[in-house]
């Protein structure tokens, strides 16, 4: 087989332009995103400082660059060899006897290149990337919180039903232990929010039929915030307290009762945030998830992580198991418009990134099948469906 150290160097440098364009591209489409999603942070991190502002939206890059990159690998490639089949370039190659080889050793020293990257990115930087900036927006909302309380009056926070199993740092337990368990809303209003010292608080709880169940007032109280676990900390002094304790009686029997104390030995811990345990394992790296499905003794838990490591690597590898698909069908009669084969890229990336999402999940209950290990099944299905092609040159235009 003929080998041009040179042609290796055009080839090489074609794809990765066109690779690294549209990664870039995609990256940015992901990342407006984002923001968007987010675009209250962004404004209240714009009104604290510009560097908290860039800060936020540097967290963010790495969590869109982990998805845009397989997606902007296949969408570069299929337009750079597109290109060159449109061109007749892999026609003259063909015509002086290079063969396949030609063309496959620099996509797939790419695709290698691009999927340890992408391990990397979707399984460590970008978890970690969106854990920072997860804390730093509970960070800004809890610093603004005594600005929102003037401007609306009061705040409301949800409070989850019962703390999910091995989590021991329930944020709720004391206000369900001092309100029973049917409190699911709080209701905050105070007179003075100057400094951290809040003055004459009044806290409504309310249930699920949005009924109220009580009516907590203090005096005042001293504000803490915790930013790592999202909660506002009320350090209440001279409580008043109405309500119906009794929660576990029949309607009927059901009385409101009155208690009076002058302060609590804890503080009111109030949460910013519902976030699940499920949430949390996606901000988590390779060891970490590693070491959490180790110490896990519930079964669904350990399911979870599971399913969650294998998606990341299986992600990661994604690219080089993509090329391999996406060279022959960039190559194909019918795939020469510069459009079509972006549109082509696009339906093909994100039908591959749907199975590796429902697959998992659509066999969670079968576990005799391992639904974790189906994660790979699209790779396997891309590795062996484009090997085939490549074997089957007739199929291929030249």
């Amino acid at each position: 087989m003929i080998r041009s150290p040179l042609l290796f160097r055009y080839l090489f440098r074609e794809v990765s332009i066109a690779t690294s364009v549209s990664f870039a591209v995609v990256c940015v489409i992901l990342f407006y995103g984002n923001v968007v999603r987010n675009d209250e942070y962004f404004l209240q991190a714009l009104f604290h400082s510009p560097e908290t502002f860039f800060t936020l939206s540097g967290l963010l890059i790495p969590y869109a660059a982990a998805y845009a990159l397989p997606l902007g690998f296949v969408v570069g490639l299929l337009l750079s060899l597109g290109r060159m089949s449109a061109d007749k370039e892999i026609l003259a190659m063909r015509t002086v006897g290079l063969g396949m080889g030609t063309l496959l050793y620099p996509v797939i020293l790419l695709a290698l290149l691009f999927s340890v990257l992408s391990v990397f990115l979707v399984g460590e930087w970008g978890p970690r990337s969106r854990a920072l900036f997860d804390l730093r927006k509970t960070e800004i909302v809890l610093n603004s919180l005594d600005l929102i309380l003037r401007r609306d009056g009061v705040l409301t926070f949800d409070i989850p039903p019962v703390a999910e199993e091995g989590n021991a740092q329930d944020p709720s337990a004391a206000l369900r232990s001092l309100m029973g368990p049917e409190v699911r809303r709080c209701g905050l209003a105070a007179g003075n929010v100057e400094g951290d010292v809040w003055r004459d608080l009044r806290l409504s709880f309310r249930d699920d039929s949005d009924r109220m169940v009580g009516v907590l007032s203090a005096r005042s109280a001293k504000v803490g915030r915790d930013t790592v676990r999202g909660v506002l900390a009320l350090h209440l002094e001279g409580i008043d307290l109405e309500g119906d304790f009794n929660s576990s009686a029949s309607e009927s029997a059901r009385s409101p009762s009155f208690v009076a104390f002058e302060s609590w030995s804890e503080p009111l811990e109030l949460p910013l945030t519902g976030g699940s345990a499920r949430t949390s394992f996606k901000r988590l790296g390779y060891s970490q998830l590693y070491q959490a499905y180790l110490d896990s003794v519930n079964e669904d838990q350990r399911l979870e992580i599971a399913i969650l490591l294998n998606k990341n690597l299986a992600l990661g590898c994604s690219p080089i198991c993509l090329a391999i698909m996406a060279l022959p069908l960039s190559l194909r009669v019918g795939r020469r418009e510069t459009m079509l084969n972006a549109g082509i890229a696009l339906c093909f990336a994100m039908f591959y990134f749907f199975l590796v999402t429902f697959l998992p999940e659509a066999l969670r209950d079968f576990s005799n099948l391992r639904p974790a290990l189906w994660s790979w099944g699209p790779n396997a299905l891309c590795a062996c469906g484009g090997a085939w092609m490549l074997a089957k040159p007739d199929r291929i235009a030249i």
